[in-house]
């Protein structure tokens, strides 16, 4: 089951890194900005980003590609991906966070959520990122986020007193991630981009009744092993 999971992370479309030719943009997709204008008009407007397979129903979903979310059934099943919020192509939208800010006003978004993603950017992307979903942010906004802890991570699985050998390096080489967040670095970024507070709490606790069962972490990690945090604009 922990390699079915690891591949299902690898294949979601979350290893922002590993691209190398150059992605599509929103900028550049006139379909596509026309479809995410329209959108725009219908409130509540939430966005949800690394979706990988699971595209929600009536979120703006961004990732790198479509992923039909058939193959990956098996791992959501109806607790975390009912029929009724099953998305289609149309609510997915190809984006690189890394490579350009969104093509969003102003105080325009009501909710962001994402889970497993933040850890696969870089830590000059996750500066980006968070400026960014700052800036769409209404006042009174909740962006949230489900993230492995690295401090969760290293008590768990490593024995400092072996020195070098003893530092669980699998954290980054086995599940590609980048810059792993301790709870007091994603107070401080979320504080120093402009967010107003940071509130963590627990799996499905968030403070928006917007945001959708959280599927992460899975069998591979123990739920104390992430962290659930509203930012709040």
């Amino acid at each position: 089951m922990k390699n079915s999971i690891q591949a299902f992370i690898r294949r979601a479309g979350y290893e922002i890194h590993r691209y190398h030719a150059p992605l599509p943009l929103l900028r550049d997709d006139p379909a596509a900005l026309a479809r995410l204008t329209q959108r725009l008009q219908q409130p509540p407007v939430k966005l949800h980003f690394g979706c990988g397979p699971r595209v929600l129903r009536g979120w703006l979903n961004f990732d790198l590609s479509y992923e039909p979310y058939e193959k990956y059934l098996q791992y959501y099943g109806d607790r975390f991906y009912a029929p009724d919020v099953r998305g289609t192509a149309d609510d997915l939208f190809v984006h690189d966070v890394s490579q350009a800010g969104l093509p969003l006003p102003d105080n325009s978004v009501d909710v962001v959520f994402h889970e497993d993603f933040i850890e696969h950017l870089s830590q000059r992307t996750q500066l980006l990122f968070l400026a960014e979903t700052w800036r769409v942010l209404k006042p009174g906004g909740v962006h949230r986020i489900n993230t492995p802890s690295i401090t969760a991570s290293m008590r768990q699985s490593s024995d400092f007193t072996r020195g070098f050998a003893g530092v669980y390096v699998q954290e980054w080489d086995l599940y590609a991630h980048l810059n792993i967040l301790s709870p007091g670095t994603l107070e401080e970024l979320a504080r120093l981009v402009g967010y107003s507070s940071v509130t963590f709490n627990h799996r499905d606790g968030s403070v928006s009744p917007l945001i959708p069962p959280e599927y992460r972490p899975g069998q591979d990690r123990p739920e104390d092993g992430n962290l659930f945090a509203d930012l709040i604009k």
